[in-house]
């Protein structure tokens, strides 16, 4: 029997009643061709009775101990069948029309991942699209990502099953999850291709307890060092510079200067973006994201969606 288009999976730790609203965006897809595989990473909020109120043969279930996001990707995946792999998180939601538009994209496709714009929402009048723009076709992965406001965000991407099932999510490196795991497939010789129409919402609301939010800067050094042989060195440096500074600038201001002036002085980052990376680590992520998210609802800094009464700018800020 042949298995779905899609596989979509969604890990989810203690957010039983934001799951629903996941769920549901993916069951009025206006493209049906999928499963649903969710990992309850030891949630103590009982998510199994949400799947299981959906009554749904395409929603499978399945427990693990708590491991984090990168070990719950990795357990659905294993469980999938579909041809191509959809993550969404717990907390996010597919735009109606996003299965469809990277079944158009994919269908006659090998090796290519496609991914699409999210719609970030932080509350209020701060929404804005990200990325501000698609990976180059001559262009370095780790580079765009590390040296660049590159994204390609987890929400969004669609991925080879196969591909995929071998390159795998790491599984001890939450703040570079994503980051990680489109260098690595590109590692492995695929193609990236960029929807400009957002795909997804992105609820970006603050929350320094969220896993993204996590410190883990020894953790993404040691990434990088294993990575290092694998990728530019200005992709290495400037991952050092940008990063892994936000990532210890706490507890080491100096060393994040250090770093942060050494990608500086290599021409890792053009120089408008340069001011912008300072302004990120020494305002810290509260102080950075206050003034970011002020710019975008009073200044409509930000890349808009067509039909926004508000102009479109160039996205620097957010």
């Amino acid at each position: 029997m042949t298995g779905p288009f899609f596989s979509v999976i969604i890990p989810v730790y203690n957010r039983a009643p934001s799951l629903r609203t996941a769920i549901e965006s993916v069951r009025a897809q206006s493209c049906q061709d999928f499963e649903i595989v969710v990992v309850d990473d030891g949630s103590n909020d009982n998510p199994r009775a949400v799947v299981e109120s959906f009554d749904d043969p395409r929603i499978h279930f399945v427990a693990q101990p708590n491991s984090g996001g990168g070990k719950a990707r990795n357990t659905a995946m294993d469980r999938a069948c579909g041809r191509f792999i959809a993550p969404l998180d717990s907390d996010d939601v597919f735009l109606s029309h996003h299965l469809a538009s990277m079944k158009t994209l994919l269908e006659h496709t090998a090796g290519t991942v496609g991914y699409a714009r999210v719609r970030v929402d932080r509350g209020g009048d701060c929404i804005f699209l990200k990325p501000p723009r698609a990976i180059r076709p001559d262009e370095d992965m780790a580079t765009h990502l590390l040296c660049d406001r590159g994204f390609v965000p987890t929400i969004t991407v669609v991925a080879p099953r196969d591909v995929a099932i071998r390159v795998r999510y790491a599984e001890n490196l939450r703040p570079a999850e994503d980051t990680d795991f489109a260098i690595r497939l590109a590692l492995a010789g695929c193609r990236f291709h960029m929807l400009e129409e957002a795909g997804a919402v992105w609820n970006d609301g603050f929350d320094p307890g969220r896993v993204s939010a996590g410190r883990g800067g020894e953790k993404f050094n040691t990434w990088l060092e294993q990575m290092r042989p694998h990728i530019p060195a200005r992709a290495y440096h400037g991952g050092r510079g940008w990063a892994y500074a936000k990532l210890v600038v706490r507890d080491r201001p100096f060393a994040a200067l250090r770093l942060f002036l050494g990608a500086v002085r290599r021409g890792c980052y053009r120089p408008s973006l340069a001011a912008i990376i300072f302004l990120q680590i020494f305002l810290g992520r509260t102080g950075y994201r206050r003034l970011a998210d002020r710019a975008i609802s009073w200044l409509h800094i930000g890349l808009r969606e067509r039909g926004d009464k508000v102009p479109a700018r160039k996205l620097e800020q957010a």
